[in-house]
């Protein structure tokens, strides 16, 4: 009797507990469950630090749809997007998220590393200048000072920007500096123009001036080039094939809410973040993020084109990023996309 009057006891408590909006235990995101036991464990390393345009990861994750799909994600920093690519091709880290072009300059170096899905046909480069210098064509960048950092992609694409926009090289002074150099040389006014990402620079440095800077959207002058995308070790991806295929299916429901509700994106982004920054630059980075989503109408989320893997390999050959052009299919693959 003592025994079933405690056990009535209990239920009772749990009950008035979740009658009450009290949460007795946390319950799972909706689909197909997987025990933890049966996890599989998959790091993806970022390219770089914590930053907005990483909030569809961050929503898959936090609204359990890797788990959903049977993995343990975690999501990770990384210090450079060459260094990491380098690291997947050796095959210390097998898979990473950050610019597709990198993932061509890691073929063209022989390493085994293939781009699986794009987010971003056209990254969101773009050159600035402070409210009273013009900046409408590329034609207003003559006789003025351009500033890109050391080994960013517009740096080494800015030969192939002026011959397509047929500007004269002698006419226009490119300084070459590091990332915090270039950025104090502007804010101090000592060069007229910046080469920046709208999704991630625009609008902390916006904040940091206190003014809304003219924009050039690179391209809009015939400079497309790939950008965010899941970078893989070929050989780990081949003998993985359906964690790819995982992993590009659940990444696509967080791309799809980040869509719908980028708010909600900004305050999931935000509790994953060890270092805060300024929720209002959290928020344009987000917006401007999902802006710069490419879709292909009847092909599933992160599906890649010949024409645009062609002409971006042709730039990247013209700016001397990479050596020759090889077959596609080194580059990329559509076959985990379903």
């Amino acid at each position: 009797m003592k025994c079933n009057l405690l056990a009535s006891l209990a239920l009772a408590l749990a009950l008035g507990a979740a009658g009450s909006g009290v949460p007795v235990e946390a319950q799972p995101a909706s689909g197909p469950q997987t025990s933890p036991q049966t996890k599989e464990h998959v790091i993806i390393r970022f390219t770089w630090k914590l930053k907005g345009e990483y909030a569809p990861l961050f929503v898959a994750l936090d609204k359990g749809y890797y788990a959903q799909e049977g993995l343990d994600v975690e999501l990770a920093e990384g210090s450079g997007a060459e260094t990491v690519v380098k690291m997947v091709g050796l095959g210390t880290d097998q898979i990473a998220y950050g610019p597709a072009t990198v993932g061509a300059e890691a073929v063209d170096k022989g390493l085994p590393v293939q781009v699986i899905a794009v987010y971003q046909t056209q990254v969101p480069m773009a050159i600035v200048s402070f409210p009273d210098m013009p900046l409408k064509t590329p034609k207003d960048l003559v006789g003025h000072t351009l500033g890109v950092s050391i080994g960013e992609t517009f740096a080494n694409l800015v030969e192939p920007f002026e011959r397509i926009n047929k500007l004269d090289p002698s006419r226009i002074k490119v300084i070459q500096m590091n990332s915090s150099a270039r950025v104090g040389q502007f804010m101090a006014r000592k060069i007229d123009f910046m080469s920046l990402y709208l999704t991630n620079e625009l609008p902390l440095f916006e904040k940091k001036a206190g003014v809304k800077f003219n924009v050039l959207k690179v391209s809009d002058f015939g400079l497309k080039v790939m950008g965010a995308a899941f970078l893989v070790n070929k050989d780990y991806a081949k003998t993985h094939a359906s964690t790819m295929e995982k992993l590009l299916r659940a990444t696509a429901r967080g791309y799809a809410d980040a869509k719908k509700d980028y708010k909600g994106a900004v305050a999931i982004t935000a509790r994953h973040m060890a270092l805060k920054i300024d929720p209002e630059v959290l928020d344009q980075q987000v917006k401007a993020t999902m802006d710069s989503l490419s879709e292909i109408p009847g092909k599933p989320l992160g599906w890649q084109t010949k024409a645009d893997w062609k002409s971006n390999l042709e730039l990247l050959k013209a700016g001397h990023i990479i050596n020759q052009v090889k077959d596609l299919h080194f580059y990329y693959t559509n076959a985990y996309l379903h």
